[in-house]
This record gives structure tokens, sequence and C-alpha cells, in this order.
């Protein structure tokens, strides 16, 4: 038995006896009793609703707990930390048996989190990791490397880097916000592909805002991925650096509201042609906006699937089972076990296929 087995070993173990006590209730999983379904009290917490991921997300986690038969109390904590941080308390206070967390800022939601396990609850984190404290117990998201490193990729094919075009192009970098642990991971992915053609000087930014490293990607973070300073920050480069005729080739825009804020710069500077621009969330105005040739690319995380992950996750602890987490993520204070879905890049030319075809959106909000 390795090291990780015991660890998820003793985590699943811990989760057959804690959410219990904080219901009362009792359960006997060698004889076969089981705690009924609508005693399980559990709170979903997620950052905000203006972006159309969060509520599609939190919709359909809600959904499937509720089938399941638990309790569900969901919120939304409209992109304020002290906000998101009383209402998980609140859960904590109110007995919940479960806390999922999709967190605004991965390190201000540990001391709530702290809180609701010391009154009995399970912690997952969703989609975003909850930093630096003991309190999380499993984390389900999407492969966060490999978003960055498929947004790097597609500059890479679109521009002929790989088939030794020279350049220089010139490529405009942001990152995601400071304060979420995910944006580093996407950056480390992106710049996996294009550090080098930074360094060999095939590709540059007339900006100037090119990180050292990988590590240093907070210091092109855009606060709270928020599309208007995504625009802001555009507006100011490209008025600043782009307004003489110099080609912008492509923005390595790592959401879909930075991707959206971009568009809306570029088509304030009124240029003829857009550069190539990624994105990730496959946003609804973002596809639409694929379709029509503004934006080049977006990174598809079905959520569906990340909240069936996730319920799975707490069906298997109330049935005193192991939950499926292959992997770790290190939150600063221990390794947590982590399950890991897969992203897809989509672009115009398997869109419809891989949205449409696939449910995620119709034919008509695609703008097809």
């Amino acid at each position: 038995m390795n090291k990780w087995t015991k660890v998820v070993g003793a985590v699943a173990a811990a989760a057959m006896l804690l959410p219990l006590s904080a219901c009362g209730g009792s359960r006997d999983t060698s004889s076969g009793d089981t705690k009924d379904a609508s005693e399980v009290n559990i709170g979903i917490s997620m950052p905000e609703q203006m972006l159309e991921r969060w509520k599609i997300d939190g919709s359909n986690l809600k959904k499937q707990l509720e089938g399941y038969g638990y309790k569900v109390t969901l919120q939304y904590a409209d992109g304020k930390t002290d906000l998101q941080t009383s209402q998980i308390q609140n859960m904590a206070n109110n007995g919940m048996d479960y806390v999922v967390v999709a967190s605004i800022d991965g390190t201000s939601t540990g001391a709530a989190c702290e809180q609701a396990q010391q009154n009995g609850a399970k912690i997952i984190a969703y989609d975003r990791l909850i930093m630096n404290t003991d309190a999380v117990d499993y984390y389900a998201t999407f492969s966060l490397e490999e978003v960055g490193k498929m947004q790097g990729e597609y500059i890479e094919k679109a521009l002929g880097l790989k088939d030794g075009a020279k350049g220089p192009f010139n490529v405009e970098l942001m990152a995601g916000s400071p304060t979420d642990n995910n944006a580093g991971y996407y950056f480390k992915g992106a710049w996996s592909v294009l550090g080098k053609y930074y360094d060999s000087g095939v590709l540059q930014a007339k900006s100037g805002k090119v990180p050292k490293s990988a590590d240093d990607w907070q210091s092109i973070g855009i606060d709270n991925w928020d599309r208007q300073k995504a625009q802001n920050e555009m507006e100011n480069r490209i008025n600043s650096f782009y307004n003489d005729g110099t080609k912008l080739d492509a923005v390595l825009a790592q959401n879909d509201a930075e991707a959206l804020g971009t568009v809306n710069a570029v088509e304030g500077a009124g240029w003829d042609y857009y550069p190539v621009i990624t994105g990730q969330d496959a946003e609804k105005a973002n596809v639409q906006a694929i379709v029509k040739g503004k934006q080049s690319m977006t990174v598809y995380k079905d959520t569906r699937e990340l909240a069936k992950a996730t319920a799975q996750m707490i069906k298997d602890l109330v049935d005193g089972k192991t939950p499926e987490a292959k992997d770790t993520f290190n939150n600063g204070t221990k390794d947590v076990p982590s399950q890991l879905l897969t992203p897809v890049s989509v672009d115009k030319d398997n869109l419809e296929k891989i949205l449409v075809d696939g449910g995620y959106i119709t034919a008509e909000d695609a703008g097809l």
C-alpha cells in the first residue's frame, strides 16, 4: 500500500464518521445500514453569477445532488470574499454535512472551511483549490496546466511557430486573477509552449509585459478575471504600442471574460482584423464570437461532468466508499486527493460537433 492510498483511506474513514456526528445520525457500513439521503445536508458556495459558467455550475451541481435525495443549499457570493466567508460560516453553523466551495480567493476561505470542518463537515474544493489549510478533504477540477497548454498550442499552430516561422510576432499576454490558484497553473501550461519563443525572440510583446518566468504570472494577472479590467488593459496596450499600424498577431487571454474584453478593445481601435485570441469556459457570447471570427478558440470544460464527478464524490462518502481521486494537488499545507477531468480545445472547426451536438449549447445560442 503506497502513501497516497493510506492517506485517502484515512480520509474516507473519517468521512464515515464526521458527517454523521454533525447530524446526530448513525451508520454501520459493516451491517449495510446507511444514513437516509433526506438527512444529508449539503452547502454549495459559488463565487458569483456574473460569469455565466458559475450559474451553470451551481445549477448542475444542485440538480445532481438533489437527484440523490440530499438537501442542498446553494449560495452565490457576488464576487465578494467577505460574503463568501460569511456564507460558509453560516453553512457551518447550520450543521452542513458536506460543504462544496468554489473559492473567489483560495487563501481567504480557509478559516471558514476550518470552522465547517470542526462542526463535522467534509470540505470539497470545486474547480479552485482552497489554500494553506488542512480543511479541504477532496478537490474536483479539470487538468489545469492542460488548459493553458491548449491555449499556447493554438497560438503556436496559428502563427506557424512549429513550422519554423521566424517572426518576430507580437503576442500580448494576460493571466488570470492573482487570487486564483488555478490561474498560475493555466499560465504555466501556456508558458511551457510559448516561453521558448519569447526567449529566442520569435515572439515579443511591444508592451514589455512578459513575465520573467512562469512563476511571475501574477505580474500580468487580471483581478477577479474581470472583463472590463481586461478590456481596459488591452485598450491601454493598443493605444500605447499598436496605434501606429503595428500588427498585433495574438493575445493569450486565459478565460472568456478576458477574451471578450480583448475583442471589445480591438473593435474600439477600429482595426479591420482580429488577432488570434484564446479563451476558456465556452461562454455563450464567446461561442458566438468564435462563429463570427472575432475570437479564435476557447477551452471547453464540461461543467456538467464536473458537477457529476463532485456529486459522485459526496455520494461515495455518504455510502462509506472512497471517492475516485487518483491525483493530488498540494495546497501549501497538505496533498489534497484530487480528480482531474479532461478539457477540450474548441474553435470554429469543431464547435458544432463538440458544443451543439454534445448538448452543451443550442445551435441558436451558438449563433449558427
